[in-house]
């Protein structure tokens, strides 16, 4: 017992001396000390987060058609984007239109065709007949004298019927034209969907615009739009 007593005070005096000796570094004080990433996130920034994606999630996009012009589609979207709207062009769509054409069957030769066009249209003139007149130059109908073009067949009929009492024999034919359009998307910013009031507003002086809505999700990244 006695030799154990004695070790121990033998032992400290040893640590003692050697800490007086080879103190250890002082820490300035104040120094803060580094923050232990925990990787845990405040209620608050998981309730933003979470919000955030509930809202990305069904945030609607509107595909809007029905513009005339490159250029009339351009002034919507400066428009929109005025009002707080995202918005980008899309590709264009192209639709089938029914039309109908009214012409004079093709003649000989290049020759009669050209005759057979300044007499009608002279004639066409003396009448007051409004006809677009023409000479046809290539295709199945080379030849032939056009007096124009409709989307409306009762028009086409009703010029028929004026040119058949100059004494002349048009005829109809309907075909198919594609027409491009083009297509703009917009995206609120704020809200899950471009509300009535902004539609309206948009589209005062535009009766001949129509949108189709579909989540954004499904049809464009947000870096998409501007």
């Amino acid at each position: 017992m006695r030799y154990t007593v004695v070790f121990l005070i033998l032992a400290n005096l040893a640590y003692f001396g050697w800490n007086y000796r080879y103190p250890l570094p002082e820490s300035p004080r104040g120094a803060a000390q580094p923050l232990i990433n925990s990787g845990l996130t405040l209620v608050s920034e998981f309730e933003e987060q979470t919000g955030f994606a509930a809202l990305e999630a069904r945030r609607q996009c509107s595909l809007v058609s029905g513009f005339d012009s490159a250029d009339e589609a351009e002034n919507f979207m400066a428009q929109a984007r005025s009002r707080g709207l995202q918005a980008f062009l899309t590709g264009s769509l192209a639709t089938s239109r029914l039309q109908y054409q009214v012409f004079l069957p093709p003649t000989a030769s290049t020759e009669i065709a050209r005759l057979t066009l300044a007499d009608l249209a002279q004639r066409v003139e003396e009448a007051g007949i409004e006809a677009e007149t023409y000479l046809i130059t290539r295709g199945e109908l080379q030849n032939a004298v056009a007096l124009g073009v409709f989307e409306s067949a009762t028009e086409a009929v009703v010029l028929r019927d004026q040119v058949s009492e100059l004494g002349y024999s048009p005829q109809i034919q309907q075909f198919d034209a594609f027409v491009s359009s083009v297509q703009v998307w917009l995206r609120p910013t704020e809200s899950e969907r471009v509300n009535e009031l902004e539609w309206l507003d948009l589209t005062g002086v535009r009766p001949n615009l129509s949108r189709v809505e579909n989540l954004c999700q499904t049809i464009a990244q947000a870096s998409q739009f501007q």
